[in-house]
């Protein structure tokens, strides 16, 4: 493996989530014999965790998570030690910030398309390039905060996607994909096939190492 396959792996790595996971590991490997890309693998791991942190750290008003718990079921996880309205408060959040990313990438969407293609060179695909991915559809508050995905989590993915948190979907590489639609948000058409594997085709973008998959058209659900 070089380093080039390698960065195309570990680009969706996250550390201390994805440590033993086995489609890493020979990627792992290659980052002990690679200072450089061991380098590179510390500044992706630095970025993923500045913006998750940041996401958590954003304090919900007081009792708005115990108001969507009351007025809006969903059944979420219980991690230990986390109440039920904390995980409700932190999904509010990032609902909110989804609705204000979703604006930003449309008005900036001109000056994405000039983006260098040496930005998409992590992840095996060229920015700016057409592709067609097949795989699950996420509910990506959940993912990127409790790495929640499957059958079991379908449900809660369901509600989470209609009430306008991000959609995103799953490839069999384990790279996962924010999903941006045309003109609108894709929430309603995808919301019910939460957790189930579709086709869609989009224009490979890459923002603060989040990958996407802009101007979205489904071609099979």
């Amino acid at each position: 493996m070089d380093s080039q396959e390698a960065k195309s792996i570990l680009s969706i790595y996250r550390s201390g989530v994805d440590d033993d996971d086995p489609q890493f590991a020979d990627a792992l490997a290659e980052t002990e014999r690679n200072p450089e890309l061991r380098a590179w693998v510390f500044e992706q791991g630095k970025s993923y965790n500045e913006i998750r942190e940041k996401l958590r750290a954003i304090k919900a008003p007081d009792g708005l998570g115990e108001k969507i718990v009351r007025e809006r079921p969903i059944v979420f996880p219980k991690p230990k030690g986390t109440r039920v309205w904390q995980i409700a408060a932190t999904v509010a959040v990032l609902a909110g910030i989804a609705g204000f990313f979703f604006r930003d990438l449309v008005k900036d969407r001109g000056l994405l398309s000039h983006t260098r293609a040496a930005a998409g060179a992590a992840t095996g695909t060229a920015e700016g390039s057409t592709v067609t991915v097949t795989g699950e559809v996420l509910d990506m508050a959940c993912y990127i905060a409790f790495n929640l995905t499957g059958p079991d989590h379908a449900e809660c993915a369901r509600t989470c996607i209609k009430n306008g948190l991000p959609v995103g979907i799953k490839a069999p590489d384990g790279k996962a994909y924010l999903l941006i639609g045309t003109s609108e948000p894709l929430n309603d058409q995808l919301a019910d096939y939460a957790a189930k594997t579709i086709t869609v085709k989009g224009v490979v973008r890459q923002r603060d190492g989040f990958l996407m998959l802009d101007q979205v058209t489904l071609e099979k659900l």
